[in-house]
Formats: structure tokens, C-alpha cells, sequence
């Protein structure tokens, strides 16, 4: 209903010390490469979709295998979002 979809338009909420560990560890220090995939994740509907999103089409440019903790923290904010 209204009160779902009330709830969507908020966006990521990301503290700046998780911004600045995701930029650094997550997207080789691209902040512009972050913003891009946040701005893309706020536009998502579902967290399948998003889920989707960071699996298929933001990590396989980037190599996560050494941050796994850093990337089931960008997971847990963004299951936030939707929750």
C-alpha cells in the first residue's frame, strides 16, 4: 500500500567511515564509480533486484574476494533500505 511505497523513496543510508571504506576497498578509490552504483541502487525496487544488481553487474568489475566483511556490510545496508 501507500505506506510501502512511502517507505522506498528513502535512499541508502551510508555513514561516511562505511563510504569511505567502501570507495577505498570496494571501487579501487573510484568515489565517482560508488556514487554511480548508489545512485543506480536507489532507483531499485526490490532487494532482489538490487541483490541482483551488486552480484551480476557491480562485482564482477571489481575484486571483492579480500573484503568480504566490507561487502556483507554494503549487503546489510542495503537489506536496510528495503526491510
Amino acid at each position: 500500500g501507500a505506506y510501502r511505497n512511502d517507505k522506498l523513496k528513502t535512499n541508502l543510508q551510508i555513514g561516511l567511515n562505511d563510504r569511505i571504506a567502501f570507495v577505498k576497498n570496494l571501487f579501487e578509490g573510484s568515489q565517482e564509480d560508488f556514487n554511480r552504483v548508489i545512485s543506480q541502487l536507489n532507483t531499485l525496487k526490490t532487494e532482489k533486484e538490487a541483490k541482483k544488481f551488486i552480484n551480476k553487474i557491480v562485482k564482477p568489475d571489481y575484486n571483492w574476494s579480500e573484503h568480504e566483511d566490507l561487502e556483507n556490510r554494503l549487503l546489510a545496508i542495503v537489506e536496510r533500505r528495503f526491510s
